[in-house]
């Protein structure tokens, strides 16, 4: 029973649109408000470049102060203090509204701004700071990854239009007071997403916990450990990208392209669109592979599109959609890698201490993300006025900006790839998904799937995926495992088999095979585990050999055969000679081939004797097994069944050319060779639609030049040949594997 303390997954699900309304209303008083307006608000009141750098870092810098104010979270409680601040956050903005006032004092006007963004940013340390944790106890977590973007989908429509209608209000009106209505608009949206924070559960004060002092000594646990602190430094530094280029590319385009104001801000629009996107792929592959793999390749992408942007200038071709995709990939990128770290840390840190985990991560990235992007500013005001060339290649103020951020992403993406992450899928694991069979047809077969099927299509639709060869559907098919229909359940067995192995997939067949009295499905389960060759496995298979029903035996047989563990070769080796079913013995035949068992070949030469001298019809068929499995271990499986299947679409067309390049390799001055030779050549000449007694004879007289061979094979070819004496009419199979396997044994080494 869960506890009364505990919320269960489907009373927070229930709440979640409140928190979709929090999120998406926020965001948009952002975009509105502290987003690109105020940049370029601030450009044109003249305010120099350090100093919007030193206003975009106030924001995240203030972040350090979540750590002094843990004993107020805890004491009020997550939700209060998280929705009072929010709506205070915004207040605080309505003074950049009489900056305009002082156009010729531009220090004054920067001290304006300067200060409302700091209390700006004090609200929103205290809301933000007290949200993170809280968002741990009301988001399942199981689904975080999907409904983070779900949100930034929920998002997109808005940020879309509104971007444009700030681009076109921006662009036809003049003056500083255009960015009035902007900020208004901005400040309301903010106020009504604090006000949906008080439908969201949980969130209770835990006053027990709110003294300042010992608050503050939770901070003990995690600066201890070692791999919170990694953690710590990976997202930060990614912040810190993203907090200063998110400034320093408007202001690059702007001043470098000759961009207008009102366009930047549309084309920064689709920042939120790459972001909704990203956020949503992300996610999706977050809640099923965890967040290492995704955050790493997003960022290694990352270092490619940053330094590729001091490639970009005016005189390209289509330049101004080259920046709108720039927008839209730093977006997608940037905000998908953000949004793996985050999700690392609601499934990392203990909920006991949630606060204290989180409150030092959350001032940690105001500490990069803060008092670096003012460095960021005084970086690149300093490199505009002292640039520097090496080589070809010219460096200002924003490509030393490009290159340092490059730099500061290859390291985050290091140390993130080293973490611990419970369950989740490694950075090469994850990248070998898409180096495998046919991604994109899976990742569009897992999108039907999520649908409502027949039994019919969701049985073709596990067909397909074992087509596509990606184990990026293999959680669609271990699911499938459970399906109601029995044939589904069986096509998912085998579409498993035709996937690279997964410890994964190997677990869920393994499983399988316990579905004792489904004998359908554990046949299935024994093919599907021999066709990924699973060594772990071998013994599990084994046990099948003993089963009472037949069927699995020969089938498990088959399978240890693909597997190839040596433990199991005595066991195969009995099963030829004396189980009582001649399938099963035949399946032995098969699997000690595909061993290259040695050992083995004269009890197979009496096998085959015995079928090749049985009358029954069967037994045609059944002795060809037999010497599929000699030419396994002969070496020369290819070329028996190439030749044979010419010859049985073609009686008479392979033998009598097999003869006569045997007849070649009897080269010398001996005139026994000669003999043996020309009774080979003569044999060749008289073949027509199958073997005679002389060519056989012919065959059968090379004994001796196989004797005197040096070859390994040269004395399992003569016992081929010894064994098969009492056969006085072979079939064309046994003179094809003869042939091939003597010309093998007794042509000259190189």
């Amino acid at each position: 029973m869960t506890p009364a303390s505990e919320l269960t997954d489907y009373a927070k699900l229930r709440r979640l649109p409140f928190y979709y309304g929090y999120f998406v209303l926020t965001a948009t008083a952002v975009l509105c408000g502290v987003g690109a307006p105020l940049v370029l608000y601030a450009a044109e009141l003249g305010i120099d470049k350090d100093r919007i750098g030193l206003i975009g870092g106030i924001l995240p810098f203030f972040q350090v102060l979540g750590i002094a104010s843990l004993p107020v979270i805890l004491h009020f409680g997550t939700k209060r203090v998280a929705a009072l601040a929010l709506i205070a956050r915004y207040l605080f903005l309505l003074p950049i509204l009489a900056a305009p006032m002082f156009l010729d004092q531009p220090d004054i006007a920067f001290l304006l701004i300067f200060l409302s963004v700091v209390f700006y940013a004090v609200g929103r340390t205290l809301s933000e700071a007290a949200a993170t944790p809280w968002s741990q106890e009301f988001l399942p977590r199981l689904v975080r990854g999907r409904i983070n973007g779900n949100i930034a989908l929920a998002y997109l429509p808005i940020a879309l239009v509104g971007s444009f209608v700030i681009q076109r209000w921006l662009d036809s009106q003049e003056g500083l007071e255009r960015f009035y209505p902007v900020f208004i608009f901005g400040i309301i949206a903010g106020i009504a997403g604090a006000l949906c924070l008080f439908g969201m559960p949980g969130g209770k004060p835990r006053p027990a916990a709110g003294n300042w002092s010992k608050s503050l000594s939770q901070l003990r646990t995690p600066l201890r450990d070692k791999n919170f602190l990694a953690f710590l430094y990976s997202t930060g530094s990614q912040f810190l990208v993203f907090s200063a280029l998110n400034v320093f590319m408007l202001l690059f385009f702007r001043e470098r392209l000759g961009i207008s104001s009102g366009q930047i801000v549309l084309m920064a629009s689709l920042i939120h669109v790459g972001s909704a996107v990203g956020s949503y792929a992300a996610g999706w592959f977050i809640d099923r592979h965890g967040t290492r793999g995704i955050r790493v390749t997003l960022q290694t992408l990352q270092i490619g599109l940053v330094l590729g942007l001091p490639f970009i200038h005016a005189g390209l071709p289509a330049v101004e959609m080259l920046v709108g995709l720039v927008f839209f990939l730093f977006g997608f990128l940037v905000q998908g890698a953000m949004m793996a770290g985050n999700v690392y840390m609601l499934n990392y840190v203990p909920p006991n201490e949630r606060e204290s985990y989180m409150a030092l991560a959350y001032s940690s990235d105001g500490i990069f993300g803060g008092g670096l992007t003012v460095l960021a500013g005084v970086l690149v005001q300093y490199f505009e006025f002292n640039s520097f060339s090496i080589g070809l290649a010219h460096f200002g103020g924003y490509e030393v900006l490009f290159v340092v951020g490059a730099l500061l992403t290859i390291s985050s993406a290091v140390v993130f790839a080293q973490l611990k992450e419970e369950g989740g899928t490694g950075v090469r694991d994850f990248l070998g998904q898409f180096s495998t069979g046919n991604p994109l047809r899976a990742l569009w077969g897992i999108q039907q799937s999520a649908s409502s099927t027949s039994e019919q299509r969701r049985r073709d639709l596990a067909y397909h995926f074992g087509g596509a060869g990606s184990t990026l559907a293999k959680d669609e098919l271990i699911s499938a495992l459970s399906d109601p229909s029995f044939d589904v359940r069986h096509e998912a067995i085998r579409a498993l088999g035709r996937l690279p192995p997964t410890a994964k997939a190997i677990s869920a067949l393994e499983a399988t095979l316990d579905y004792e009295g489904l004998i359908e499905l554990q046949y299935a389960a024994l093919d599907s585990l021999g066709q990924v060759r699973s060594r772990t496995s071998a013994a599990k298979v084994a046990t099948f050999l003993s089963h009472d029903n037949p069927l699995l035996r020969s089938r498990a047989a088959r399978s240890l055969g693909d597997i190839r563990d040596a433990t199991y070769l005595p066991v195969l080796r009995s099963m030829l000679t004396r189980d009582a079913d001649i399938d099963c013995r035949l399946a032995a035949a098969s699997a000690l081939g595909k061993y290259g068992d040695r050992q083995s070949v004269d009890a197979l030469i009496s096998t085959y004797c015995d079928h090749a001298a049985d009358a029954n019809m069967a037994s045609e068929p059944r002795s060809k097994v037999v010497l599929l499995a000699i030419s396994k271990i002969l070496g020369v499986e290819e070329k028996f069944a190439r030749n044979w299947r010419t010859e049985q679409r073609m009686p008479g067309y392979c033998l009598p050319g097999l003869l006569t390049k045997l007849a070649q390799t009897l080269d010398g001055n001996d005139s026994g060779r000669r003999a043996r030779r020309s009774a080979l050549e003569a044999a060749a000449a008289e073949l027509g639609s199958g073997p005679t007694p002389d060519s056989l004879a012919a065959i059968r007289a090379l004994r001796t030049d196989l004797l005197k061979s040096g070859h390994a094979n040269a004395p399992l070819v003569v016992a081929l040949i010894d064994g098969t004496a009492g056969l006085d009419n072979a079939h064309p199979a046994l003179m094809i594997l003869l042939a091939v396997a003597a010309r093998q044994a007794l042509r000259p080494a190189g």
